[in-house]
């Protein structure tokens, strides 16, 4: 009848319109992201899959809303070159998404002939009925509604959208075994989004819907929509890293960490949870400051890439290198990638190497002074010996000789002293004292060992630091005008002291009585208190300088291990 409206209004329309139009904002949203270069591959490929379906969905909603034939007839044909591609586009982002072997071009060249194909039958099908051989409007529902009499060519599309979703939805079914955290919950929305629209459209070509001639695969996928949406906004679907992650990064050594352009933690490989203040699972989409130790958390924001910081993960300290790699096209992305490298193997070998190049110009300083001046007394008594006759300069060259001695010696100790100690065995502190005294022997000093203790230790070495302490009492007491130097060696509480009864160290002098080549007696090489200090340092050991007892110098060693926690102290009295 003229005047007559030819739209209608159905139950339907509503959640389809909404539902196409999330789907086509999504799309606009992914490619203005891209014109940013903020998205990672595949996210074009994931706008032009939500296009498709948005378009598919409005063109059905205005079909829906109309009443007239001609118009439902041409909204349906044009719903075509929506709905044609959508198998194909599907299957391919989920194929980027679970990174599977990638077709070949020619095969996808081969797959995309079909929707082609179909789009070109839809749209000449007044010619040969091959996608529909009867259209008719259908008002069982209470709505007018276009029926359709598919046909052949429409069955064989149909299989093969159904085996590329089929295909789809296995590898998502495995992709859900392996992955979690963000990752398992996009491919969640991945597959219900696929998986609904799927049955819906079983019912509907097998002819079971409800509402006779009412597409169901299309109101399927305003339920889809809202899957897609939710998994965009929350979980970043189509614009963070895909699935890949598992097979790239899973199972590196390297501590990994994906982290958006907001600081959230999205993603932490198994060697990154022990620098996790939280389980990796409940770390998702956590701040990263807020899980991440304090130096790795302001490496992320630094400018500086990579970076060498110090940290502590699973309560052991590391030195670790940070490498930070943005994601996205053209290296621009929303989100990083972090991994952080444990270099504390090589931060230790370069600092031993520091240490040891310090030592050597210590001892090319030595040699090169210290040695240079018995030498030359040396030679001008030997000079003077040959011009006089006199031999009693030879003594003066001897003398001179016994001090190059006794320098080298003290070099040759330096130099072989360890970093640390791996061979230590249970060594009694008193026996090893008795010993390093037998070895010294100075006259008019006394040693007195009131200490009975089994430590862990390097036996040698030990004997080294207790030689060095006696000779450095006797040069320093009775070299010093002390008539007689008593020297004892007794335990505090978690180690043992050396001290004498001579004239002692004035405070002053304390901070610098371990430096190389220092020494305030004249036949002192300035090497034995360094190396006391090196056996020390080396066996993991404190070593101090106080007041003795008797006003003598006192050398405290602290940080000892005992072999038995409930070793018993004896001290010895005359």
């Amino acid at each position: 009848m003229h005047g007559a409206s030819h739209w209608q209004s159905t139950p339907y329309t509503v959640p389809l319109g909404v539902g196409a139009g999330i789907f086509l904002a999504l799309g606009v949203y992914l490619l203005r992201r891209r014109m940013e270069r903020q998205l990672v591959p595949g996210a074009t490929l994931g706008a032009f899959l939500l296009f498709a379906s948005g378009f598919w969905m409005g063109m059905y909603t205005l079909e829906l809303a109309r009443t007239d034939f001609a118009t439902k007839v041409l909204l349906n044909q044009l719903g075509y070159i929506g709905i044609a591609p959508i198998p194909l586009l599907w299957l391919a982002y989920v194929i980027r998404h679970t990174d599977v072997a990638d077709i070949p071009r020619s095969g996808w060249l081969a797959l995309g002939t079909v929707p082609v194909f179909t789009i070109g039958l839809v749209l000449t099908n007044d010619w040969h009925g091959l996608i529909w051989d009867g259209l008719w409007l259908s008002r069982e529902s209470g709505y007018v509604i276009l029926v359709n009499d598919h046909g052949i060519a429409f069955v064989g599309y149909i299989v093969y959208a159904y085996v590329l979703i089929v295909i789809g939805i296995g590898l998502l079914v495995r992709e859900l075994v392996r992955a979690d955290g963000i990752y398992r919950k996009q491919t969640v929305g991945l597959f219900l989004g696929g998986l609904v629209p799927a049955v819906a459209g079983v019912v509907y070509v097998l002819g079971a819907s409800p509402v006779p001639g009412l597409n169901l695969p299309t109101l399927a996928f305003s339920f889809a929509a809202a899957t897609v949406a939710w998994s965009v906004l929350r979980h970043r679907l189509f614009t963070l890293v895909p699935v890949a992650w598992e097979s790239a990064v899973e199972s590196m050594q390297v501590a990994a960490f994906v982290i958006d352009a907001n600081g959230t933690i999205l993603a932490v490989n198994p060697a990154g949870e022990q620098c996790l203040s939280a389980d990796r699972i409940d770390a998702y989409g956590r701040p990263a400051v807020s899980v991440l130790p304090e130096p790795l958390a302001e490496a992320v924001e630094d400018d500086d890439n990579p970076s060498e910081v110090t940290l502590v993960c699973d309560g052991e300290q590391k030195d670790v290198l940070v490498e930070t790699n943005f994601l996205g096209e053209d290296g621009d992305g929303t989100g990083r990638l972090l991994l952080v490298r444990d270099i504390t193997k090589r931060k230790a070998r370069e600092r031993r190497l520091e240490r040891q190049n310090a030592r050597l110009d210590e001892f090319a300083s030595v040699v090169s002074h210290d040695l240079q001046n018995p030498l030359t007394v040396a030679r001008g008594y030997l000079k003077l010996a040959q011009e006089t006759g006199d031999d009693g300069h030879f003594e003066r060259v001897e003398e001179a000789h016994d001090r190059m001695e006794a320098i080298i010696q003290d070099l040759l100790t330096l130099a072989r002293q360890g970093e640390t100690l791996s061979d230590l065995s249970p060594v009694d502190i008193g026996t090893v004292a008795r010993e390093a005294w037998d070895g010294v022997a100075a006259e008019d000093v006394t040693v007195e060992v009131a200490l009975d203790r089994t430590i862990m230790a390097d036996r040698g070495r030990l004997r080294q630091l207790f030689e060095n302490l006696f000779r450095n009492s006797a040069e320093h007491g009775v070299g010093s005008g002390s008539s007689a130097v008593t020297v004892v060696v007794g335990a505090v509480d978690d180690g043992f002291y050396v001290e004498d009864d001579g004239p002692g160290i004035p405070e002053s002098d304390r901070e610098q009585v371990f430096e190389r080549g220092y020494t305030t007696h004249d036949d002192g090489t300035g090497l034995g208190l360094p190396i006391v200090r090196s056996v020390a340092e080396a066996h993991g050991w404190s070593v101090d300088v106080t007041d003795g007892s008797s006003g003598g110098a006192r050398f405290e060693f602290r940080g000892v291990e005992d072999v038995q926690n409930d070793a018993m102290t004896k001290v010895a009295t005359d």
